[in-house]
């Protein structure tokens, strides 16, 4: 996930910020609702004294007319970790802003109040168990995706007669995203992105010479292999604080 840093228009400021004795390990510390930029601002604080890896936050708006809307909005550390080594967690006691968008419609006031955070060691406070499921899922698909990737990258290297192993692993990983879409296989929800985000590292290969094609795409592949091996242990979540 992007980290985003604070805009400063504030019109609308009908906030809570949760009571010091939530059972979370993050909080919504300040937040407000900027209409020219349409959208809310909230600063989400690290209050644990862990790293955090993903989070979610139950959003609420209010409507002029009085009308309600909710929505889940969050995001995931662990892709921008698995590119550094493990590295780029929210630390503790460490604040991000996250600008949410909320479109064309009116707000009169919002709030957004935590409800699932994931650590770093593999705990999960867990107020929303339907989010926490598809964080797990996401991260697996994201695996799958990268192994899917691999496996047909090594087939591909071994044809000495395809000019162009990267056109064809792409085009298949794409062929494969389309198909997991529409019919995914048991347990593969989430894996079409990831053979997306694959493809696409894929594709941008040089295709100057084979030589230098191939080496592009080995490189990649022992890549692959250092995302999956710091990803693998973050889909092992024990879940802490239920509802």
């Amino acid at each position: 996930m992007t980290k985003r840093f604070p805009y400063l228009m504030a019109l609308l400021c009908l906030f809570a910020v949760p009571l010091r004795g939530s059972p979370m390990g993050a909080v919504v510390q300040s937040s407000h609702y900027d209409s020219a930029k349409q959208i809310i601002a909230v600063d989400l604080l690290n209050t644990s004294l862990k790293e955090i890896s993903a989070f979610s936050l139950a959003v609420r708006v209010i409507h002029p007319d009085y009308t309600v809307s909710t929505w889940e909005y969050g995001g995931d550390f662990l892709p921008f970790m698995s590119e550094h080594g493990g590295a780029g967690s929210l630390q503790p006691g460490a604040t991000i802003t996250l600008n949410i968008p909320v479109g064309q419609q009116q707000v009169k006031s919002a709030s957004a109040t935590v409800d699932v955070v994931v650590y770093v060691d593999g705990a999960a406070d867990v107020f929303n168990k339907q989010v926490f499921d598809n964080i797990i899922g996401q991260r697996k698909g994201a695996i799958l995706g990268l192994q899917k990737a691999n496996e047909l990258l090594q087939n591909a290297l071994a044809d000495s007669s395809d000019a162009h192993p990267s056109v064809t692993v792409a085009a298949k990983l794409k062929a494969l995203a389309v198909l997991y879409e529409t019919t995914p296989p048991e347990g593969a929800e989430f894996e079409a992105m990831g053979l997306l985000n694959a493809a696409t590292n894929i594709a941008n290969a040089p295709k100057s010479s084979r030589d230098n094609e191939e080496s592009y795409l080995q490189a990649l592949i022992q890549r692959h292999q250092e995302r999956i091996a710091v990803m693998i242990p973050h889909t092992k979540l024990t879940k802490g604080v239920q509802p």
